[in-house]
């Protein structure tokens, strides 16, 4: 999609701190910065492109990862893929396992903020691995050790060592009358119009990392729906026109 240059109060605040912190950097020092999600990722590389003294590398875990972390160094410095650890959590029963949002909800109880963790994968029926930083791995995997009813064991991890590449994500296929965000919503989860248009006017829905509140955005190939609490889903492909008009197109959802 095409944003523009518009940008919310909010995100200019981000980017107007993310800038001073570049200031220690001019010159001599590195920097870590802690975990940012897509959209923040985003602000902050429109920043970095606007400093040619200025390099930066990226590191979050594994390939798809979403929440990342920027290693930012001065241009003439060599600088090297930022640290980070994953917390291995294991369980032994089927059911009631846990899912990503109880993983999270488990790791923030431990009084940990949201930056401080990254991806959350869930590997198998009996295993999940949490991106965090270094300084976190330990305490984490000490403290851990029920995500709700449900009994765990953890250790701390190198990334590289674990599978972590993301399942390809449930595919659904269907026709919509047009490539309105609240018409894909409707069909990635099963859900009525009206209460989609709820949500995406609640604050609840967020296109390509990006809160909306217009229903009638349109979308295309490749972009991202999230909708708090339930997953996102990525219009995989606009296969074309039905006889009656009708857009025929796949979603991939990812809960």
């Amino acid at each position: 999609m095409d944003w523009g240059s518009s940008l919310s109060e909010e995100e200019v605040k981000w980017q107007e701190h993310f800038a001073r912190k570049l200031e220690e950097v001019e010159g001599k020092n590195t920097f870590t910065t802690a975990f940012l999600d897509p959209r923040q990722f985003e602000l902050a590389e429109a920043v970095l492109r606007s400093r040619s003294n200025i390099a930066y590398t990226v590191y979050g875990g594994y390939p798809e990862a979403e929440r990342k972390i920027l290693q930012i160094y001065p241009a003439q410095h060599q600088g090297s893929v930022p640290s980070l650890k994953a917390v291995l959590v294991e369980w032994s029963v089927r059911k009631d396992k846990p899912g990503h949002r109880d993983l999270l909800g488990a790791v923030l109880a431990l009084g940990l903020k949201r930056d401080q963790v990254g991806d959350i994968v869930v590997i198998d029926d009996f295993r999940a691995a949490i991106m965090v930083l270094p300084a976190k791995a330990e305490f984490i995997s000490s403290s851990l050790d029920q995500v709700g009813r449900v009994p765990v064991n953890c250790s701390v991890e190198e990334p590289g060592q674990l599978n972590l590449n993301q399942k390809s994500g449930k595919e659904i296929k269907g026709t919509v009358a047009s490539l309105r965000v609240d018409s894909l919503l409707s069909l990635g989860f099963g859900l009525s119009r009206a209460r989609v248009v709820r949500l995406i006017k609640g604050g609840l829905v967020v296109v390509n990392w990006r809160p909306i509140t217009s229903p009638s955005l349109q979308v295309k190939e490749g972009d991202q729906i999230s909708l708090r609490g339930r997953g996102r889903v990525v219009v995989d492909q606009v296969e074309g026109e039905t006889r009656k008009g009708r857009m025929r197109l796949k979603l991939k959802k990812y809960n």
